[in-house]
């Protein structure tokens, strides 16, 4: 917050727009977010920003969109709003998978979706590793190695992790759009947590696995992917979580 240790949060979020002069219209092409859910958020109302997880993606997004600092803001809307989530692996294990494909999730995954980002928002990245020589999850290097020695690693934004896809593996490629922001999840078949956090304006990240790699977006629309070397895109045109199951025989991903 300012220096005004009173002011609302709408307040310096308003106050922080007027100084850099932008419009509601401009910060809403910047940010994703319709314009009326940004001047209600001026305005101290959040109901229509889809709940605490959203309501923190939404300021983290307008701040960046405004060179402000969203920390302040987010402090201060969990100190009023703020609830605790589960961790992201109770949210996959209760999840139930649904043939229709790019549909996103259904009412209660949504619900669950919406806690479990608020774990990933105060994490900036979690590795698991595993020592399972049968389902070993190989995150992009600088450059590829063999498939049957290459250990974990960091997540990178190497295309050509993409371009050169083992067609027995599976390459997933996420992209943020310009100015947008969205919350991830990658686990692998057997619940083991590959990444969770942000991927923001324009930054990339690359995973791989043998069998099968799951991805909970927090706002789908964010978000263009590329797997196994296909661009598929963004999986949903709004920004609302979505649950996708990627194999190396299945580019397009299955909801669920």
């Amino acid at each position: 917050m300012s220096g005004d240790s009173s002011a609302s949060i709408g307040h310096e979020v308003s106050t922080a727009r007027a100084a850099v002069g932008l419009s509601l219209a401009e910060v809403a092409s910047r940010t994703r977010i319709r314009a009326t859910v940004i001047g209600e958020i001026e305005a101290d109302n959040f109901v229509h920003c889809g709940g605490d997880v959203y309501a923190r993606g939404h300021l983290r997004a307008i701040a960046t969109a405004l060179d402000a600092d969203a920390t302040p803001w987010v402090a201060a809307y969990d100190a009023e709003h703020g609830t605790v989530a589960p961790s992201a692996s109770e949210v996959f294990e209760s999840e139930t998978a649904t043939p229709s494909r790019r549909r996103g999730a259904n009412w209660s995954a949504i619900m669950a979706a919406a806690l479990v980002v608020a774990v990933g928002l105060v994490a900036a990245q979690i590795v698991t590793t595993s020592d399972d020589s049968r389902n070993t999850t190989t995150v992009a290097q600088p450059e590829p190695t063999p498939r049957a020695t290459e250990p974990n690693g960091e997540p990178t934004d190497d295309p050509t992790q993409v371009a050169q896809a083992d067609p027995e593996e599976v390459v997933l490629r996420m992209t943020a759009l310009p100015g947008a922001l969205s919350w991830v999840s990658v686990t692998r078949p057997d619940g083991a947590v590959v990444f969770e956090g942000e991927i923001g304006d324009r930054q990339s990240k690359t995973f791989r696995d043998r069998d099968k790699l799951r991805a909970l977006l927090g706002c789908a629309s964010a978000l263009e992917l590329t797997v196994n070397g296909q661009d598929i895109g963004s999986p949903s045109g709004d920004c609302r979580p979505v649950n996708l199951t990627f194999t190396p025989k299945d580019p397009d991903g299955t909801a669920g």
